[in-house]
């Protein structure tokens, strides 16, 4: 210990004229702590350098968000171009089938029944359930619901929604204090998936809320999702319920992590969700 505390002098001399330009007192102890300290910053510098900067990018082995998206995003295609030539191949399957004479001319459905996204067909009540939604459906004739326009529960209740995200409810629908829809947070990069079948009339990104996506379905319902990474859909597109349509993210400047905020719209008056689709 002691010869680490032994203090030696660095002189910077003039080779000509002899003359002391600079001089410094140092220890062995003092020069590896410099060395540590030198170290360290140096470790901090390239670790900032990788973090903060795309050059992450070039390290072999490295996958960013945004590459992860696009192959997500590309499974997910890839998926629905798969059904859709499944489709094309039963229907000429049962085309030549008619063509033979072994179906009915008159045939309408042509199309075999394929394992596919879970959709209204897939979710049919049972006769217990159907009794039960009739009888309650008399019981609520004449009650009156909230909404200035008259949306309520009569308007859904032969509707079956489908929970657009799996995952924990943070912030409920709450009307007085404007906030009219859900928040549900998932893992990253999960499907957010349409509720109910119907047609893409937006798909944009606004300042608030980000990547949001509105689908109008039947029955004067529009379903609205908030925040997402990316859009799976289109203006005009198509959609099934439980379909792709989105990706979970925290688009937006009114958004505190990854999350979906949905919302619900009954003939122009905002609902519940809660109170027809179970999330958790």
């Amino acid at each position: 210990m002691g010869k680490l505390k032994n203090k030696y002098r660095l002189l910077l001399i003039n080779d000509r004229t002899f003359e002391e330009r600079f001089s410094i007192r140092l220890t062995r102890l003092n020069v590896l702590l410099l060395t540590l300290v030198a170290f360290t910053l140096h470790g901090l510098f390239v670790t900032a350098l990788i973090v903060f900067t795309p050059l992450k990018r070039y390290i072999p082995g490295y996958s960013d968000q945004e590459t992860k998206r696009n192959a997500y995003r590309s499974t997910v295609l890839a998926d629905s171009l798969e059904l859709r030539v499944r489709e094309q191949d039963a229907y000429l399957m049962n085309l030549q089938r008619v063509l033979r004479g072994e179906l009915h001319a008159d045939s309408a459905n042509l199309f075999a029944p394929l394992v596919a996204t879970p959709g209204p067909e897939d979710l049919v009540p049972g006769d217990a359930d159907s009794a039960l939604r009739a009888r309650m459906a008399r019981e609520q004739a004449y009650d009156l619901v909230e909404g200035a326009n008259g949306s309520g529960p009569r308007d859904l209740a032969g509707l079956v929604l489908f929970p657009p995200l799996r995952g924990i409810v943070t912030t409920t629908f709450d009307r007085a204090q404007g906030h009219f829809g859900m928040d549900i947070v998932a893992k990253a990069d999960a499907a957010v998936k349409a509720c109910l079948e119907g047609t893409v009339i937006e798909a944009s990104w606004t300042t608030d809320a980000g990547h949001v996506l509105h689908i109008q379905h039947r029955n004067d319902l529009v379903s609205i999702y908030k925040h997402n990474s990316v859009l799976l859909r289109k203006v005009g597109d198509k959609v099934r319920a439980g379909e792709a349509v989105a990706i979970v993210g925290n688009s937006g400047e009114l958004t505190t992590g990854p999350h979906l905020h949905f919302e619900l719209w009954l003939k122009g008056d905002p609902v519940d969700p809660q109170r027809y689709i179970v999330f958790e």
